[in-house]
């Protein structure tokens, strides 16, 4: 499987810098042909990633070191969200409640229904990588 592009973005964990980060991904994601309607869908599973390493992985601290990779294949993309803060454990993560009875607790549902592979990598001595793939079908003609 070859690469045919690799990028890097670093951010603080505050959710005012996830727009930038979409602009930035959007321009990554129609450049590897994806139409508006997945582009969007993908950009909304990824800030849910980020947004669930700064309240879960953080605790809400603003300041703090968010790594995100972008890594474009002939056959797919693949996202990974890195953290330094508390190592989380997959295995707790719940299952949401359909419909949902108080706001929240839906970012990994979204994540699994938009993405095509999500995986937690938690070998790291610190934080956490959150790895999203997306298989480059339905694309524009």
């Amino acid at each position: 499987m070859s690469l045919l592009k690799r990028e890097t973005f670093e951010m603080e964990s505050v959710s005012d810098q996830l727009k930038p980060l979409r602009d930035k991904l959007r321009g990554l994601l129609g450049q590897a042909g994806f139409s508006e309607k997945t582009m969007e869908s993908i950009l909304i599973a990824l800030c849910e990633g980020v947004t669930n390493a700064i309240r879960h992985s953080y605790l809400g601290q603003p300041g703090k070191k968010i790594i995100i990779s972008y890594e474009e294949f002939p056959e797919k993309v693949t996202f990974k969200i890195r953290d330094f803060g508390v190592k989380i454990k997959p295995e707790s993560i719940p299952e949401p409640v359909l419909p949902p009875v108080k706001g929240g607790g839906l970012g990994v549902y979204f994540m699994k229904t938009i993405m095509d592979e999500l995986a937690y990598n938690t070998a790291h001595p610190e934080g956490n990588e959150l790895v999203l793939s997306k298989k480059k079908e339905g694309l524009k003609s």
